[in-house]
């Protein structure tokens, strides 16, 4: 008798507690499979969807005129064509080319060309066919100054200010390069 009690106190714990666990798992079961038969009717689907794309029957239309052009296109063929070599040329038929140097002199500036009056000097330059005259796209950055050689003071000079020369003033001291006739000097370095 003294195992009865228990043991009938353990199946009426065991009946109460075992029935929701029951119940859970009968629910999981049914909505795993419920899951499966949903994924596979959705996979088949799709494969259905798939099979019927490849299967579409083309468009029966004319081709883009371009592009068939395009399509059927090339290139003649082409064979390269010798060339002599020159003839070597002897030392006698060389220009010899020698170094050219120009002269650099100390110059005091006297003043800046502005506007029209430096276009003008620019163009008349860049007309005459100076080497030295930037490209027109650049005019604006370079400055145009008149000065003299602190050796010859009444000889005026024309010269170009290049655009990382610095700021300028009426007084101040550059070394220029003088270059030939036509073309227009330039400012080389200033002087401290």
């Amino acid at each position: 008798m003294k195992w009865l009690i228990p043991a009938s106190v353990l199946l009426m714990l065991g009946g109460c507690v075992g029935g929701p666990l029951a119940q859970q798992l009968a629910s999981s079961l049914l909505m795993h499979a419920a899951d499966k038969a949903v994924a596979s009717s959705i996979e088949s689907n799709l494969q259905a969807q798939e099979e019927a794309e490849r299967n579409k029957p083309l468009a029966d239309k004319l081709p883009d005129e371009y592009w068939a052009a395009f399509v059927t296109s090339g290139f003649a063929q082409m064979t390269p064509a010798p060339e002599p070599l020159p003839s070597k040329t002897t030392p006698s038929n060389q220009k010899a080319l020698s170094p050219q140097a120009n002269q650099l002199v100390r110059v005091e500036l006297w003043n800046l060309m502005l506007g029209e009056e430096k276009l003008s000097v620019l163009e008349k330059a860049r007309l005459m066919g100076a080497s030295s005259v930037p490209p027109k796209d650049q005019w604006p950055q370079w400055k145009v100054a008149t000065g003299a050689a602190t050796q010859a003071k009444d000889k005026p000079l024309v010269f170009l200010i290049p655009p990382g020369f610095g700021a300028v003033s009426s007084g101040q001291q550059a070394v220029v390069e003088l270059k030939g006739q036509g073309e227009l000097n330039i400012a080389r370095y200033p002087v401290n």
